[in-house]
Formats: C-alpha cells, structure tokens, sequence
C-alpha cells in the first residue's frame, strides 16, 4: 500500500511540476525602449518577479501592462499573434526541454541564472582587486566570522532585507529565513561580518558544501547605499576569500549571477576572477516577432550569455560594421564581455547599407569571436 501511495505522490508532483512549467501569467508589456527611446511591446510569459527584472531592462521604471491572466502555453502564441501589428518580441520563461521543443533559429535562450566560482586567494596584481582593497584600507574596514543565532536574525532583518528591498522592491524580495536557519541548526554555515569602527556595516552567509564554499545571501545594513560606496559589499567578497584561504580552501562557489552581460553584480564578479561553471535549468527564451527600432534598441543595449549548442556563448549587438573592422574594437569588446567558462564571443552588426557582408573574425580572435549575420533575427513572422 505504501509503495502505491508513494507512486501516486510521485506522480502528483510530476503533474504539478509539468503544468507549473506550461500554465503561465501572461501579461503584454507596452512602453519606451530605453536606448532607441521608440515605443515597445513585448509579450511576456511566466513569473512577476523574473517579468519586472526583464521589463526593467527594457523600459526602466515607466510602462503600461495589461494582465491576461494564467493560459496554457499555446494561448500565449495566441494572445501574441493577435496582437503582432504591435507587439514586437515575446519572452517564455520556460525550462531548457520546452526550449528545445519550440525554439527557432532566430531566438535566444537566456539562463534565468549562470553561476559560477573563483579560485582563492584572490590574485593582487587584479586591477579590479587592488581597487577594492585601496578602498577597504581607506575606510579602515575589518571583518569578524560568528556562528551566534542573534546576529543571524539580526543580519537577515536589519540587512539582508533591506538591501533586498532597496534593489528589487518589495514583491521580488526571496524570503529565505527558513532555508538560513536549517543551515545554522545544521552547523553547515558561518556569518561574516564588516565592521566599520564599531559599527557592522554588512554582512555574507558562507555555507560549507561538499565541493566548495558558497556565498549564499549579503546584506547591507539598512540597505543604505552609502555604506556600499565605502565598500560594504566588495569588502564581504574579499574578507571571505581571504578567510577561506586561510582554512585550506583553493575555490569558492559565488552562486548565481544574470545572464545579461552588463548587470552590475556578475561585472563585479568577472573582476574578481569568475569563472562560470553551470546555469539554471530555466531560462527566457527571446523571440522575436517582428522588426522594430525597439526590439534592435533591446538587443544592442543588453549583451547577454545564451545558451547555444549545449554551451554558453555571448551575444553582442553592435551598429555597423566599423566595430568588425577594426582590431582594437574587438579587442576591446572582448576584454568587456569575455568571460571565464564562455565558449564563445559572437558578434552580430545590425544591417547598415544593403545586406550585411560576410564577416571574419581576424586570427588573433578566431578562438573567441564570431562574428554573425543578423539579418535573420530581424525577419518579420508570426510565431
């Protein structure tokens, strides 16, 4: 009877998990594309929290939307085609086997997150390193590791959330206060704190793991942003990596960072050596619709890592071709995207003059850079 019981709970939680990833909030997003400043609709599929991270992106703070409630994934191409004339790009938060199942040639998939790990010590000769220490020196900052369960509470509330808040609002904020405690009673975790004279100032959760350590949550007090610019936030990286080292560890697991290139967290990240090592099952798969200045204003103003042939490549939308035609350019793109563990730069200039011609990355670049056509991306069709 048990073994029928436990098939049946098993079989529940498949179903759930399948209609979890096929019934979607659906919502059609209309504003101001921020770098071509033209009108923009996108129609968006799955999760508020991950919808305003994307739409913040595109439109910043200032949009109209329109919510159509929970539809099965067929209705969203629906509600998209009806709208087409306007609506420009659709976005599915979906996981990587339905990816698989309806991407086309011309869409994208966006890990929700791709993570990654540094080896410590961290390298000095860093430039990004040695900026942040002059910056921990100048500010006299020190650190202190406790496992007491009142400064737990007292970092989850009095920083953790408030950073939280202060960077997402308060409906994105992932409320973990269950998951840190499980880690303390478990004795799997420790607190690191920045202390800034005889005030703490933030704070970072270390949980030991079988393979590495993991930096699992940060927090500044308040959420006070000057705090940061003193060096709150770097200083929890550094001080961990440091105190980590010297307990025998040679890496440490940073966790999860956006997949979209500019985004200031994985910048800081790369800085310290990141090196990526594996992304979220889900993901945004991008499609786009139809051709607008808006949809190629979203691509050229958000490089990001995708997922291409089982492997992580970066996409980078460029105006023209002056950028392709000259090595220093290149250079410099990849300097600014490259990152550990990418297999693969891939460089698409927008149609300038006619159709694009075909393009070859120079020798010194073969082994990272590609560059694309992006002339099909920009093919007007309906699904």
């Amino acid at each position: 009877m048990s073994k029928a019981l436990n098939l049946i709970r098993s079989l529940r939680q498949k179903i759930r998990r399948y209609i979890y990833y096929i019934y979607l909030d659906v919502w059609l997003i209309s504003g101001t594309e921020l770098h071509s400043g033209e009108n923009f609709t996108i129609c968006y599929a799955g999760n508020t929290a991950y919808k305003n991270y994307l739409v913040g992106l595109v439109f910043g703070d200032q949009y109209d939307e329109v919510y159509y409630g929970k539809n099965w994934l067929h209705n969203v191409f629906r509600i998209a085609n009806q709208n087409i004339q306007d609506c420009s790009m659709m976005v599915l938060e979906i996981n990587e086997r339905l990816q698989k199942l309806i991407k086309r040639k011309k869409d994208f998939c966006i890990p929700l997150w791709v993570r990654g790990e540094i080896d410590i010590p961290l390298t000095v000769s860093n430039r990004g390193v040695k900026s942040d220490m002059r910056k921990i020196r100048k500010n006299n900052l020190k650190f202190e590791v406790t496992t007491e369960k009142s400064q737990f509470h007292r970092f989850y509330h009095d920083m953790y959330l408030p950073y939280m808040t202060n960077r997402h609002g308060n409906k994105n904020v992932a409320t973990c206060y269950d998951e840190l405690m499980r880690y303390w009673e478990s004795g799997t975790c420790e607190l690191l704190l920045i202390k800034k004279e005889n005030e703490y100032i933030s704070g970072m959760v270390i949980v030991f793991e079988e393979n590495s350590p993991r930096l699992f949550i940060l927090g500044i007090k308040d959420g006070n942003l000057s705090y940061q610019k003193c060096g709150a936030g770097a200083a929890t990286y550094h001080f961990a990596a440091s105190y980590l080292a010297k307990h025998g560890h040679r890496s440490l697991y940073l966790g999860g960072s956006r997949a979209f290139l500019k985004d200031g967290v994985l910048k800081f990240k790369k800085r310290l050596g990141l090196r990526l090592i594996s992304k979220s099952e889900r993901g945004f798969l991008v499609k786009p619709l139809s051709p607008s200045t808006g949809l190629k204003g979203f691509f050229l103003r958000n490089p990001f890592i995708y997922t291409h042939r089982g492997r992580l490549d970066a996409a980078i939308f460029v105006e023209g071709d002056e950028v392709c035609s000259c090595d220093e350019n290149l250079e410099d793109l990849c300097k600014s995207f490259y990152l550990n563990g990418l297999s693969q730069v891939n460089i698409y200039p927008l149609k300038v003059n006619g159709s694009n011609p075909k393009w070859g990355a120079p020798p010194q670049f073969s082994d990272k850079i590609t560059i694309l056509s992006a002339e099909h991306i920009f093919a007007p069709t309906l699904r």
